[in-house]
Parts: structure tokens; sequence; C-alpha cells
């Protein structure tokens, strides 16, 4: 078993930002580390949610993460927050309410690239099936560590697909702000 302690989530667990975890340990593939629930990224009112993420042994970086954040204005925050546990190799679909409705953006921030996703009344769990075109029904007989795994797995070899907008975060605030 991977302890916490061993992988990119350890910082974030020390801080008290893993929060109603519905799964924080390993996951069915050797070697991954998955958590499901909540992460807090500025102070306990700014939560990312509905949060899909993984890291797998030996990578210092979180290699898969998805959430949804209320405000677009917070972004930075997050990936403030979350540090060395993000880096270029990763890939991170955060859905954001406030994003005006169709955007697809792929942000830097150094050489962590955020997919920044417009997400309405949804969940994170729908869109991703969605976007990565995995078999829901399929998906419905599985334990959440193995949804995980099944998101993960298409998750990981996700790349920027040409609907998205590549933008500075600047350019994204302008057109969050219309």
């Amino acid at each position: 078993m991977t302890a916490i302690a061993d992988t990119p989530f350890a910082k974030l667990e020390t801080e008290g930002r893993l929060l109603k975890p519905s799964l924080n340990a390993d996951t069915h593939v050797a070697g991954r580390f998955g958590f499901r629930g909540e992460i807090s990224y500025d102070d306990s009112e700014t939560v990312l949610k509905e949060v899909f993420a993984v890291s797998e042994t030996g990578q210092p970086a979180i290699g898969f993460l998805a959430g949804s954040i209320a405000e677009f204005e917070t972004l930075p925050k997050l990936v403030e927050t979350f540090g060395a546990a993000f880096n270029a190799d990763g890939k991170y679909l955060i859905y954001i309410a406030d994003l005006p409705q169709g955007n697809r953006l792929a942000i830097q921030f150094g050489d962590v690239k955020i997919f920044a996703i417009f997400i309405d009344g949804t969940s994170v769990y729908n869109e991703l099936i969605d976007t990565f075109y995995v078999d829901k029904v399929k998906l419905k007989k599985y334990d959440t560590a193995a949804k995980l795994d099944a998101l993960a797995d298409v998750g990981l070899k996700y790349s920027s697909p040409s609907d998205y907008k590549e933008v500075s975060y600047e350019d994204g605030l302008k057109i969050k702000n219309g």
C-alpha cells in the first residue's frame, strides 16, 4: 500500500486541504494513488469540488486531476496552492461555473497547463464521461476506485484538442468578463 506521505497529496493532507474523501488510497492499478472528494485551495470556503485525481508511484506530481470551481478569478490561487503537486506532465481539467457557456480554454501557469472548461448544472463525472467517451453503463458496475482508474487511464493520455483556445490568464479574464 502507498502511504499518502509518499505521494504529491502529502502537502495538501498536512495542510488539511483534503476534504470529504470518498477515496484517499491506492486504486486497483498497481502503483497508483487516488483521491476523490474536495480540496480547499484558498480558505475553507474556496473549494475544488467533485475531484478526481491520481498520482503514480515515483512521479513528483499529480498526473491527472479534474474538478470544478465556482469562480475563474480563483484559478491562480488553485495553481499556487497545489505548487509542486502540479507539473508540465500533468493533465488538469478544471470545470468553471462562471465561464461563458461553451468556453474551453488552455491556460499556461508557468510550465503547468490548465484546461479551463465551462460547466453548468451537470457533474464533473458526467462531463469527464462525455469528454473522454467512456462507456457510462460499464462504469456503473465499478466501485469508486475502478471508476477513478477508468477515467484516469484516459485522462493521463489527454492532449489539448483543437477546440481549446490557448490563452493567457489575463485573456481568459477578458473572455469571462465579456
